[in-house]
């Protein structure tokens, strides 16, 4: 085992979401390996206890505190409704105060990793609390908030490059808005700071020294990890009976995201499908389509392609099966530092088709573990991929899934990400 440490956690939420489950395997991950792994989060919902609530650090007088602040917040920012994922640090304004106190009375930490922090704490406070605890800080880089002025995903638009201003999730002309305003506060926390930062993916590292913010920091890129038990090859037949899938048709499965959420790429999914549908009858193998998340976003059936909708999946078992259950997983993501599904698939030996974002550029091998669409959010080119996978022999399929899973087992180790992790943190220690 590495040197133990003493690590704090500060999330949002404990799940909910690939950004709560992706910290939450950081966490158990950490735990194992035998660190003093304490993740403090704002709306736990977790039922291992293995998180703690810091609304319970709060005496009846701070609650009230709090309350009226986040009042006023809503109020400051009246008016203002951005589209996409947008955050408004007036709205981060958990006092920091009684946290540091807490945290005082207990032995010293060594590391501090923030992952999701919006809503909860701003940079400034993640500063005041650094400082008092005489801890360093490193950003895990869930999405792109802590290296923009506000958005979580850039969605094409590179402002993030010089700060910021002129939001189009805001509809600002304004080169001095609320986008730049935090952008400049950001940084300015950060320069003193000097984090190290922490990234799934090369592209999500690719896109922090892009930025403005966060441009020039320590970096190391190191995957979430996975369960590799959990996540297995399994029996495609067992795991087709039990969804109740036809056992004759090449079964794509994708994550079920409402078109509004664009960075997903449903949309693209959705035309490439009915771009597809007008040649599926010709094609080798028939096509089947499962949806694990929002259901009815899609018909029953498109031309000779039918659909099954598995509704959202709760827990890594159900995931698992439904990976079993395919021949191909596609990621339609078009802005995405992940996602997880792909590692998740991976583990699963099935290959992968995917636009060359977030974790897809590191792991997918075309002709070896899936396929690289290009352009990105090209529905045509999504489409032509898809009808390979459908023309594709038995056999030049099967010899791409034990390729996807050897690769995949030595990234998402949670014994490699420990190790890597905690090389990275001294080594940032020892340059500090």
């Amino acid at each position: 085992m590495s040197a133990f440490m003493r690590i704090l956690h500060l999330n949002k939420m404990d799940s909910g979401g690939g950004a709560a489950d992706g910290f939450m395997r950081i966490h158990r991950a950490l735990l194992q390996a035998g660190h003093d792994s304490m993740a403090y989060v704002l709306k736990p919902q977790n039922s291992e206890g293995i998180t703690f609530n810091v609304k319970k650090i709060l005496k009846s007088s701070s609650h009230l505190q709090w309350a009226v602040a986040r009042a006023y917040a809503k109020l400051q920012r009246w008016g203002q409704k951005a589209s996409g994922v947008y955050d408004f640090d007036v709205e981060a304004n958990f006092p920091p105060e009684p946290l540091i106190q807490h945290l005082q009375k207990l032995p010293p930490v060594d590391f501090i990793l923030v992952h999701w922090a919006a809503g909860f704490l701003r940079a400034e406070s993640i500063e005041q609390i650094s400082r008092a605890l005489q801890a360093p800080v490193g950003l895990w880089q869930v999405d792109m908030a802590h290296m923009t002025g506000g958005c979580h995903y850039a969605l094409g638009c590179d402002r993030y490059q010089s700060g910021c201003g002129a939001c189009p999730l805001l509809n600002s002309t304004d080169s001095q808005d609320i986008s730049a305003q935090q952008a400049s506060q950001r940084a300015a926390v950060w320069q003193r700071l000097r984090p190290l930062l922490l990234s799934p993916s090369s592209w999500s590292a690719q896109q922090a020294q892009d930025s403005k913010i966060l441009r020039g920091f320590p970096e190391a890129i190191i995957p979430i990890p996975l369960d590799l038990k959990r996540f297995n090859p399994g029996r495609a037949q067992e795991a087709r009976q039990a969804l109740n899938l036809p056992q004759d048709r090449r079964i794509f499965l994708v994550r079920g995201t409402h078109p509004s959420i664009t960075y997903k790429g449903f949309q693209v999914f959705r035309q490439a499908l009915e771009q597809l549908a007008e040649a599926a009858e010709s094609l080798p193998y028939k096509i089947h389509i499962i949806v694990a998340g929002t259901a009815g976003l899609l018909p029953a059936q498109l031309g000779s392609i039918t659909v099954t909708d598995l509704g959202p999946l709760v827990g890594d078992q159900a995931l698992a099966q439904a990976y079993q259950a395919c021949d191909v997983f596609v990621s339609p993501s078009i802005n995405d530092a992940g996602p997880m599904m792909v590692g998740e698939a991976m583990l699963c030996a099935r290959p992968v088709v995917a636009f060359p974002v977030g974790i897809a550029i590191d792991l997918v091998k075309t002709n070896q573990t899936g396929t690289l669409v290009r352009p990105i959010g090209d529905a045509t080119a999504l489409a032509s991929v898809m009808a390979h996978y459908a023309t594709l022999e038995q056999a030049a399929l099967e010899a791409q899934q034990p390729q996807a899973r050897r690769l995949a087992e030595t990234l998402f180790s949670p014994v490699y990400f420990e190790q890597a992790f905690t090389a990275a943190v001294q080594q940032y220690s020892k340059q500090r």
